[in-house]
C-alpha cells in the first residue's frame, strides 16, 4: 500500500459581523484546512478533509498548527484504517496543540468513511435522526442589539438561543432578550468572566428569565469556585474552559451539572467520544460546542449528535461566507445527510474532494 500523505493550507473565515465575548472580539478566524490522501491497491485516490480553528486562549495560532501538521505528516503510515495507531503516534510526538490534532483526526475519519462508503455516524452505528437542536449564539452587544437579534431568531423559528454575558450590562441584556423573544429557550455563557460571588449574585437575578443553564461562570482553573456557585444557585452549570479532555472529569464531579466538549479542545472525534463516555459514567450532561469554524469542522462535530444532550454547533452560521456545505440547520434541528465520511463538499462544487 502507498503511504498516507498530508497537505495543508490557510483557511480564512471572515465573520458576518464582529463577534464579542467577555475576553475580546474578532472579525476573522484564521483557520487551517487539512487534506489527507491515500491511493488504494487498485490505484484509486481517496482524500479526507479536516479543519483546525486555532485559538490563542488554548495556546494555538495558525503558525503553531502548521508546524505541528508538518511534524505529523511523517507519522501517518500506510493504513488509513489504523486511526487509533496513527493518533497514538501523534499524541506521543507533540503535547497539547489539540486544534492541529483535531484537524488530522477529522480528516482520517472523513477518509475512513469515504473508503467504507458510509457516513461516519452510520459507520459508528448511530441513529442520525436522534440528537438535540443546536443553539444560536448572540455575542455581547448593547441590550437593544441583542434583543433585536433574538427577536429575529424567534420569528425565524429558532428554539434555543445562547447569550454571551460577562459585562456590567448582563441583567439588562438578558432582560431585553427575554422581553423581545418570550418563547425561546435561553442559555448563557460567561466565558469565565465572573468571580464566584459575582456569579451567585448574577445568577440569582437572571434565574427569573428562565435560564436553562450557565456555561463557565468563573475562571477555568477555579474548580472550587464552580462548586461554590453550584451549591448556592438554582441555575445548572456547564463547564467549558474547565474541561478539555476526559482527564478533567473527575475533578468536576459535584462542581458542575455537565460539560461542554469541543473538538478543538480535546483533539478530535476519538477523544470526544472518550470524553462523552467518561462524562456519562459520572452522570454528567454532555454538550458539544465549537469555535468559529466552517461547515467542515461543524459537520465533524455533528457526527456526535445522537450522543449529546445539548449542541452549540453554530460557528458556521456566523460566517460571511462558508467555503463548505455539510450538516444543515432547520430551525435549530441539525440534519446529517448520507454523504460519505463527514458528508462535506466544497461550496463551489458539489463533488467529493
Amino acid at each position: 500500500m502507498t503511504d498516507i500523505t498530508l497537505s495543508h493550507e490557510p483557511l480564512d473565515l471572515p465573520l458576518a459581523s464582529s463577534w464579542r465575548i467577555s475576553r475580546g472580539s474578532r472579525t476573522l478566524a484564521e483557520n487551517v484546512l487539512v487534506r489527507i490522501s491515500w491511493v488504494d491497491p487498485a490505484g484509486r485516490e481517496w482524500a479526507g478533509l479536516g479543519e483546525a480553528s486555532p485559538y490563542a486562549y488554548y495556546g494555538e495560532l495558525r503558525g503553531t498548527v502548521t508546524a505541528c501538521l508538518d511534524e505529523f505528516a511523517s507519522l501517518l503510515g500506510d493504513d488509513p484504517f489504523a486511526i487509533d495507531a496513527i493518533l497514538d503516534r501523534i499524541e506521543a510526538r507533540v503535547r497539547h496543540n489539540t486544534g492541529a490534532k483535531a484537524a488530522v483526526d477529522m480528516a482520517l475519519h472523513d477518509l475512513w468513511g469515504k473508503i467504507l462508503g458510509r457516513p461516519v455516524w452510520q459507520a459508528w452505528g448511530l441513529d442520525a435522526s436522534q440528537g438535540p437542536v443546536t443553539s444560536y449564539s448572540i455575542g455581547i452587544d448593547t441590550p437593544e442589539a441583542m434583543a433585536n437579534r433574538a427577536r429575529a431568531l424567534e420569528e425565524a423559528g429558532w428554539p434555543l438561543i445562547k447569550l454571551k454575558v460577562g459585562t456590567a450590562d448582563d441583567i439588562r441584556c438578558v432582560s431585553a432578550v427575554r422581553e423581545a423573544a418570550p418563547s425561546v429557550r435561553l442559555i448563557i455563557d460567561a466565558n469565565g468572566a465572573w468571580t464566584p460571588r459575582e456569579a451567585v449574585a448574577k445568577l440569582h437575578q437572571l434565574a427569573q428569565f428562565g435560564i436553562e443553564f450557565c456555561e463557565q461562570p468563573c475562571a477555568a482553573a477555579d474548580i472550587a469556585g464552580l462548586r461554590f456557585i453550584r451549591e448556592r444557585s438554582d441555575v445548572a452549570l456547564i463547564a467549558d474552559e474547565s474541561c478539555a479532555t476526559e482527564k478533567d472529569i473527575a475533578g468536576l464531579v459535584g462542581a458542575v451539572d455537565g460539560v461542554n466538549i469541543k473538538l478543538m479542545k480535546c483533539g478530535g472525534l476519538r477523544r470526544a467520544r472518550r470524553l462523552i463516555e467518561v462524562a456519562r459514567a459520572n452522570h454528567l450532561l454532555v454538550m458539544c460546542g465549537c469555535l468559529i469554524e466552517s461547515s467542515l469542522a461543524i459537520s465533524a462535530a455533528a457526527q456526535l449528535l445522537p450522543l449529546l444532550d445539548y449542541a452549540d454547533l453554530d460557528g458556521n452560521l456566523l460566517l460571511a461566507s462558508d467555503p463548505f456545505t455539510g450538516v444543515t440547520a432547520d430551525q435549530g434541528k441539525l440534519v446529517l445527510g448520507n454523504g460519505h465520511g463527514l458528508g462535506v463538499t466544497p461550496a463551489a462544487r458539489q463533488a467529493h474532494p
